[in-house]
């Protein structure tokens, strides 16, 4: 039996009628609406007509659907996600799942990143499966990776984009004989409008090797006035610079350096001198976090601590201030802020932590569906469109 057709209306005379127009915007107006919306959502539209996937593939409306999501604080969690690695497996979180968390859910809904559609092999693709990906951070929607070979990778985990930074080991042996690198940094500069990523060489003096996404060149950059002792990790973006622990070659004292992105140069901080009679044992490591925008630091060490500093004004040494906690660790790593700053979600002794600094309080969180229990490493990131390629387009 055939499936009946819809009439199609008739006026009082008994002809049909066209159907009516859709109404029509103009573009000014199509483009204002969707600088409002998630950028997920947009993602999903590209496909509606040739003006949603221009606008949304376009570097300039990228720029300011993400300076319009950071200065909308109205809507956190339709921007801010957690990325977790499981060695090999990769899940992300909504920020919706850490606020029920809040609330008394432990399970935290998860999606792993491979079975994801926009991430359909994209990880498999640009790492072998059987090295280890480490995050080194991330920065406007863009997530800095690398692994046990130094490859280097940026994504934007929202719109499904990669980019290969090229040569950072050739760049090393040419330049440095018998060099390693320690450790990366990564971050964006609004005055360079630029992305950078710096690479730490061990040598006899503080060696870095800064590569510039915007121009796609590295380049060189030593500082006599400091050793690399210490700088053993991956440096952490706060007040336009990338900042590590190092010790100064004059006097052997411990300081925190920073990378100034615009100036491409190294400048020191006053170390907390409390920190250093805290961990008197050999192995002393100190590891720089954020916490709440400001600059935090932690112990890395064997001996477990319920302790860590943080700067409350930038670059006042004065500032520092010691802060306990209830729980003692040997890994910790703040992540982000949850309602008006009285919680903090942290990576603490492989676990996820939603810690409540009124009350001195903590709860374990669970990622419902993770196929292992201990994090290597977690961060977070906001959902945006801006491109890693988006200089190669202009």
């Amino acid at each position: 039996m055939e499936t009946a057709k819809r009439a199609r209306p008739r006026d009082v005379y008994g002809e049909r009628r066209p159907p009516p127009e859709l109404p029509s915007f103009p573009p000014e107006i199509i483009r204002e609406i969707l600088l409002r919306l998630p950028a997920k959502s947009i993602g999903r539209f590209r496909c509606v007509s040739k003006l949603f996937r221009s606008l949304s593939s376009d570097p300039a409306f990228a720029k300011t659907h993400l300076d319009l999501s950071l200065r909308n604080d109205a809507f956190p969690s339709g921007r801010t996600r957690l990325v977790v690695n499981y060695r090999h497996n990769f899940y992300t979180v909504g920020f919706d799942s850490i606020v029920h968390a809040c609330e008394g859910i432990r399970d935290l809904g998860a999606v792993e990143i491979p079975q994801s559609p926009v991430m359909s092999n994209l990880v498999s693709s640009c790492y072998r499966k059987d090295l280890w990906i480490e995050m080194v951070g991330s920065c406007n929607g863009l997530l800095c990776t690398t692994n046990e070979v130094a490859d280097v990778f940026l994504f934007n985990l929202t719109t499904g984009e990669s980019k290969r930074i090229p040569g950072v080991l050739e760049l090393v042996n040419l330049g440095s004989k018998g060099g390693r690198i320690n450790g990366f940094g990564f971050g964006f500069d609004a005055i360079t409008d630029d992305y950078t990523l710096v690479a730490l060489v061990t040598g006899d003096v503080l060696n870095a090797t800064v590569y510039s996404v915007k121009t796609d060149s590295w380049k060189w950059v030593r500082d006599s006035r400091y050793g690399y002792d210490d700088m053993s990790d991956d440096g952490f973006l706060v007040n336009g610079g990338i900042h590590w622990v190092a010790r100064r070659r004059e006097d052997g004292r411990r300081v925190v350096v920073a990378f100034d992105l615009t100036t491409e140069q190294f400048k020191d901080m006053a170390f907390p001198d409390e920190a250093e009679d805290c961990c008197p044992h050999a192995h002393r490591v100190f590891l720089l976090h954020k916490l709440n925008g400001r600059l935090c630091m932690v112990y890395g060490c064997f001996q477990k601590h319920d302790d860590f500093w943080v700067m409350n004004e930038y670059g006042v040494a004065s500032s520092w201030a010691r802060v306990r906690i209830s729980v003692s660790y040997s890994n910790m790593k703040p992540l982000c802020s949850v309602r008006n700053k009285e919680e903090t979600l942290m990576k603490l002794n492989g676990k996820l932590v939603l810690y409540n600094f009124r009350n001195d309080t903590f709860t374990t969180l669970l990622l419902k569906g993770a196929k292992q229990r201990n994090i290597i490493v977690a961060d977070t990131y906001i959902e945006s469109l801006i491109s890693p390629n988006s200089y190669d387009r202009a």
